[in-house]
């Protein structure tokens, strides 16, 4: 659940960049290491497959308070946006309703199971008990019909996107009231932060080479039209060998970072639209420029950033699987993947050596036009080093025993390309996308 994050001296005025530099990387080094949680969208429908009112949303959140012992609700302008479930975690709304199951961060992954199961059983029960039905589904047409929630932030954002998009900021909005994901959360741990970042950010690339989904699809065509900076992973980490480095790239980014909203204790659910606080929404660093810069709105602003992984303010690293997921078994299996490159040392260090001469340029492109390609065609294509996205997806995939498995990749190439249609007519822009996502060797 998004909430304002209190830094223990939150007025603290940034004055250059290597201050912003020294902040994330004091955030790295004071992680306890070890923990991982996650957050799952799920769609809660009435039995045609339609969008709840909020009044059942609303009740449906109220009876599952009722049946947990110390559920804490949270609410804006009297109305009920969220509960904590102490020992378990948290459960949210999204922008059309959907319901966010995030669990506390758990020391290994027998408790993660346990509070996924528990946040799921809560949510099931409630469901049933008002008729209701709640899925996995990545994206749903049918919720852009949903009613708007009741959260400040929300709207400030919206206001944000027009402001900033026009008429593009449509699309922008539909696609947070249409889609559910899931992220997976992990602690950076200190020294190995650089090694686990490269990691994470090459096994959310894998998963998204492996598995495109029509709502993976509906994110990519609308950020590359309206805010393509906004979706594409920090390639050029992929160079870094330690932190410093690593975190430099980061604060690259992050100074483009437009703010659309700021924390301000006297307004509805803590936030308030920077446009009305500063006249215009100003990026990371025009604040910092300005000398306006406080530690608050930095560490809030972290939660923004919509790069693969991102270092959240609580000084974790939030990675973003590419579709929701409906049952908790898969869930587990996705989480137990983005654990072990994260804390398994060979596994990570075997990942990193036989990926180390890779192109980030040439990883990008494949990235950039992989829904342009028919599978046979994006699993084959050459990230440089003598790798292909096949052998990416395989070793990222694959038990470590299984890495020498050869037959995999060529069964990847046949398998999770139902959601989107591949293209099979070599048309003229069909063509030239091919030939773009295809660079000269050594470009």
């Amino acid at each position: 659940m998004s909430r304002v994050y209190h830094a223990q001296n939150p007025n603290h005025l940034f004055t250059s960049r290597l201050e912003i530099e020294t902040h994330l990387l004091a955030k790295i080094h004071a992680s306890q290491g070890g923990k991982t949680g996650t957050e799952l969208e799920l769609f809660v429908t009435t039995p045609e497959g339609r969008p709840p009112s909020f009044d059942q949303i609303e009740m449906l959140l109220e009876n599952i308070a009722q049946s947990f012992n110390g559920a804490e609700l949270t609410q804006e302008k009297g109305r009920i946006i969220g509960l904590n479930l102490p020992g378990i975690g948290d459960i949210s709304l999204e922008p059309g309703g959907q319901v966010e199951l995030s669990t506390k961060p758990c020391k290994d992954m027998a408790e993660l199971e346990v509070c996924n199961r528990a946040l799921r059983d809560l949510l099931e029960r409630a469901c049933a008990f008002q008729g209701l039905h709640a899925e996995g589904a990545g994206h749903k047409p049918e919720f852009l019909q949903a009613e708007d929630m009741p959260r400040s932030r929300f709207h400030a954002y919206y206001d944000y996107c027009h402001e900033q998009y026009g008429k593009k900021a449509q699309p922008l909005i539909d696609t947070m009231k249409s889609c559910c994901g899931l992220q997976v959360n992990v602690d950076p741990m200190g020294d190995k932060f650089h090694e686990i970042y490269r990691a994470l950010l090459l096994t959310d690339v894998a998963e998204s080479f492996a598995t495109r989904s029509e709502r993976q699809k509906r994110l990519h065509d609308t950020y590359a039209s309206v805010a393509p900076e906004q979706m594409t992973p920090l390639f050029d980490a992929l160079d870094a060998r330690d932190n410093e480095t690593t975190v430099r790239h980061m604060v690259d980014r992050l100074l483009t970072l437009r703010v659309p909203f700021v924390p301000d204790s006297g307004a509805e659910e803590g936030f308030r639209h920077a446009r009305a606080v500063f006249g215009k929404t100003m990026t990371v660093g025009d604040f910092l420029a300005a000398g306006t810069l406080t530690t608050e709105i930095l560490d809030n602003a972290l939660s923004l950033q919509l790069t693969m992984p991102n270092l959240r303010r609580h000084g974790v690293l939030e990675t973003r699987a590419p579709d929701s997921i409906d049952d908790v078994d898969a869930l587990m299996k996705t989480a137990a993947q983005y654990h072990r490159m994260t804390y398994d040392d060979a596994a990570r260090g075997a990942l990193l050596t036989g990926f180390a001469g890779i192109d980030a340029d040439r990883l990008r492109v494949a990235f950039q036009t992989r829904f342009d390609m028919d599978a046979k065609t994006l699993m084959a294509f050459d990230i440089g080093g003598g790798k292909t996205v096949g052998d990416l997806v395989t070793a990222v995939r694959a038990p470590q025993a299984e890495l020498a498995n050869t037959n995999t990749q060529a069964e990847l190439a046949n398998t999770n390309t139902q959601a989107v249609p591949a293209n099979t007519n070599e048309t003229a822009p069909v063509a030239a996308a091919k030939k773009r996502s295809q660079p000269q060797q050594g470009g």
